[in-house]
């Protein structure tokens, strides 16, 4: 077996139990996407137990054997403890990892995905901020990291500037804004003030994404265009993130 370096600082972002005490665990770290075995977590008394669990964030040690990954030891550095108590926080959460787990490249570099995931789980778990407005914030941050910007200040049909136009739409399936020459039956109207709030939330960085506070109506539209672009992407419903707000 061959230790990954020393010690690198991961976050558990799946698991799934198998056997009696083992667990198969889905971790983030700076090289996408890495799944191991944590074998006899899920003993009372083992070392693994508190560290093969969503949300957990710690110094873990893996070693690769015949390109298996086992987890060797984790030092916890924080468990997001506050995001079980709340079931929107909870939501919120689930559904940034849900995108991370379908999105993030394995075993190659994430551009940054692990450090933005961190930060958002903080602001999730530890303020009083709207679960819905940091999970609006994630998705457009975490899409535009994976590649997926959407169009914002032209249109994504036709390519004329639309910053300053009034009646525009926003249309998964082309890319993201569109004018409206170009709106179809399927469009949904999107105000300039909510392409403005997506822009400026591109433009943040991870540390400053509590600073994210919507108006009712930006945050119903972004709901719409943010939670419709990242499904067509992922070619599903995503069920946790349209459970924010609703328990």
């Amino acid at each position: 077996s061959r230790g990954l370096g020393d010690v690198y600082k991961r976050q558990v972002t799946r698991y799934a139990n198998y056997r009696d005490n083992d667990r198969m665990v889905n971790i983030m770290t700076d090289n996408g996407i890495i799944g191991a075995a944590a074998r006899g977590c899920r003993r009372q008394n083992s070392p693994l137990l508190s560290a093969a669990e969503l949300f957990v964030y710690g110094e873990f040690v893996l070693f690769e054997r015949q390109g298996k990954y086992t987890v060797d030891s984790c030092e916890v550095r924080e468990s997001f403890y506050p995001l079980r108590q709340d079931m929107d926080r909870f939501a919120a959460a689930m559904h940034a990892l849900e995108l991370v787990n379908d999105l993030a490249p394995e075993g190659e570099k994430s551009g940054g995905l692990l450090k933005l995931l961190y930060y958002a789980l903080s602001y999730m778990a530890f303020t009083d901020k709207d679960p819905m407005d940091l999970a609006i914030c994630f998705t457009i941050k975490c899409l535009a990291l994976l590649g997926y910007t959407p169009a914002i200040t032209s249109c994504a049909c036709c390519g004329q500037d639309i910053r300053g136009h009034v009646r525009m739409g926003f249309d998964p399936e082309a890319g993201g804004a569109i004018c409206s020459d170009c709106m179809i039956g399927d469009s949904k109207r999107i105000s300039p003030l909510s392409l403005e709030a997506m822009r400026r939330m591109l433009l943040l960085g991870d540390d400053e994404m509590n600073r994210v506070a919507l108006p009712e109506k930006v945050r119903a539209e972004l709901r719409q265009a943010a939670g419709g672009y990242a499904e067509h992407i992922l070619e599903r419903r995503m069920k946790s993130f349209y459970r924010i707000g609703t328990m």
